[in-house]
């Protein structure tokens, strides 16, 4: 039974990331994502400091993916209007 409900939540893991089109990423890149969207889920907003702190990853790691995924459309990166040194990550839809 344990088997059966572990095969079936990587099957739906599986089609989420492929609707979410993070098949090609590696883990580190889909943990960074999959954090985005937790602080966005919980705070309402999400910005890269947020993102770093979060993950336990790399200011550079972070940075690096963040732009790979703004570069193919899968996150939105808007200047703060409060603090015009951070940017604000958008999922986008």
């Amino acid at each position: 039974e344990y088997k059966k409900d572990l095969v079936s939540i990587l099957e739906m893991l599986s089609n989420i990331e492929s609707d979410l089109n993070l098949v090609n990423y590696n883990e580190t890149e889909k943990k960074i994502y999959y954090t985005i969207a937790k602080i966005i889920s919980s705070n309402g907003s999400c910005n890269i400091t947020d993102v770093i702190l979060q993950s336990n990853f790399s200011r550079s790691t972070v940075y690096k993916t963040i732009k790979k995924f703004e570069e193919a459309n899968i996150i939105i990166v808007k200047q703060s209007n409060d603090d015009k040194r951070e940017y604000n990550l958008v999922l986008a839809t």
